[in-house]
């Protein structure tokens, strides 16, 4: 029996999230369970514009043309119907924090000073203002990085936020030993955290339902390049980090949507490293989507870039794109959001760059991977799932036979897809990959 099956049992249903919980990322002991349906009927895996690129239009005269992307968004806040909202700090509500460098106060500064009602009230307007009533259904990401719910990730710059914690404890009682004064501290800033986030996510939920809400870089996977292990670099989640994400649990329960990311660091640049970089977060994406409080998993969008992310002046690969957006279909996550910073608009080279990667390599690309997963849905999945990796640690993606399938450009512009699944493309998709089932939907993985 699937026993993860919908069951409708509560009891069951909080077993099946402790299961999850000790399962290690992509075990192949996990039975596919449903997931949310896909924003775009016949998409199974969206490709999403989020770039401010027509600045680049209006300074420079460069205009994109995004062909492959079924989704285009632009990162400047302008209160219009967009398919995705990204909210940085100061776009909703009152977020607590501190300028690291200068110690300046904002908001109370930890989440034990918010005052929520307040915060509340500006956020509602906030999201009513950027978010219009009559919106599709689109992705609501919101974006807060000066620090993190869980007391032992807020390292380094955001060690502030232990200090100030502490203080405010030991201003009630000056004779606390330091270290209960921390424990007390950790307690009391974990809990503000949780309502913080909580209370936040369930008013866009409520505001805006036809919206997916969730924390822009939630889960994180920690397993960033590190030059003094270059070498033995394994691109594995610590145990640590998968542990701390399973504390997280009530964030994901009541999230609607998860927003990885996987930029990749210039040092990563055509190489393996790049590749077990990305798989390794999105599969840890994909273990947390399972403990979702619904009968299904959470949609998975990854955030990726056009560009290095210390080197926005330089496009990826080809084979990077393979290791990050490929990656991302192969998986089974629901969809990519292609971010871009302004840094990529702030000259007419910077621009061009930009402009000309998109339209030869781009978005080729996408279409290749778009239409493969469509194809992979339509034909393993009779369009009620996507498809997703038997071995989630394979090189097996979702790619278009090129000996059977081309891509080409009309007079207008557009690219255009020739070709048919062969028997030997079918007898691929049903060795390497399975089904996921939508929520709602019986679907079964076919025989050629």
């Amino acid at each position: 029996m699937d026993v993860f099956k919908p069951l409708g049992n509560s009891c069951i249903k909080g077993l099946i999230v402790f299961w999850h919980l000790l399962i290690v990322p992509g075990s192949s002991s996990q039975l596919p369970q449903k997931t949310a349906p896909p924003l775009r009927q016949r998409h199974p895996f969206l490709a999403i514009w989020n770039a401010p690129s027509e600045l680049c239009a209006s300074k420079f005269g460069v205009t994109f043309n995004l062909p492959s992307f079924s989704m285009i968004s632009t990162t400047q806040q302008r209160p219009f119907q967009q398919d995705v909202r990204i909210f940085f700090k100061r776009m909703i509500g009152h977020y607590p924090h501190y300028n690291e460098l200068t110690g300046q106060e904002f908001n109370g500064g930890i989440p034990q000073q918010v005052n929520m009602v307040r915060h509340l009230e500006k956020a509602e307007h906030d999201i009513q203002k950027l978010i219009p009533s009559n919106t599709s259904k689109g992705l609501a990401v919101i974006d807060w990085e000066n620090w993190r719910p869980l007391w032992s990730r807020n390292w380094n710059r955001m060690l502030i936020y232990q200090r100030q914690s502490i203080e405010l404890v030991q201003q009630r009682d000056l004779s606390l030993t330091l270290q209960n004064a921390s424990a007390i501290a950790k307690a009391e800033f974990e809990e503000a955290a949780k309502t913080f986030f909580i209370k936040s996510l369930r008013l866009g939920k409520k505001l805006r339902p036809n919206q997916l809400w969730g924390f822009y870089l939630f889960p994180n996977c920690y397993n960033n390049l590190h030059k003094d292990r270059f070498w033995t670099y394994t691109g594995k989640c610590p145990q640590q980090a998968i542990s701390r994400n399973n504390k997280l649990l009530w964030l994901w329960q009541e999230s609607t949507a998860l927003y990885p990311s996987i930029y990749l660091h210039k040092a990563m640049k055509s190489s393996d490293k790049a590749k077990l970089f990305a798989r390794n977060r999105v599969q840890e994406a994909m273990r947390v989507a399972t403990l979702s409080k619904e009968e299904y998993t959470l949609p998975v969008y990854v955030y990726t870039r056009a560009v290095y992310r210390n080197a926005f002046n330089e496009s990826l690969s080809e084979a990077d794109l393979v290791r990050t957006i490929g990656e991302s279909a192969a998986l089974g996550a629901a969809g990519i959001v292609v971010w871009e910073s302004s840094n990529t608009t702030l000259n007419n080279h910077t621009c061009s760059m930009l402009q000309s990667h998109v339209d030869n390599t781009l978005n080729h690309y996408v279409l290749n991977v778009t239409h493969a997963a469509h194809l992979c849905s339509k034909w393993l999945c009779q369009n009620k799932g996507r498809c997703l990796r038997k071995n989630w640690d394979s090189d097996d993606y979702l790619h278009l036979n090129p000996n059977n399938f081309k891509i080409h450009r009309k007079v207008n512009g557009r690219l255009v897809v020739n070709g048919h699944l062969s028997s030997e493309d079918l007898l691929h998709l049903s060795e390497k990959f399975t089904c996921q089932c939508y929520a709602g939907k019986a679907c079964s993985s076919q025989k050629p």
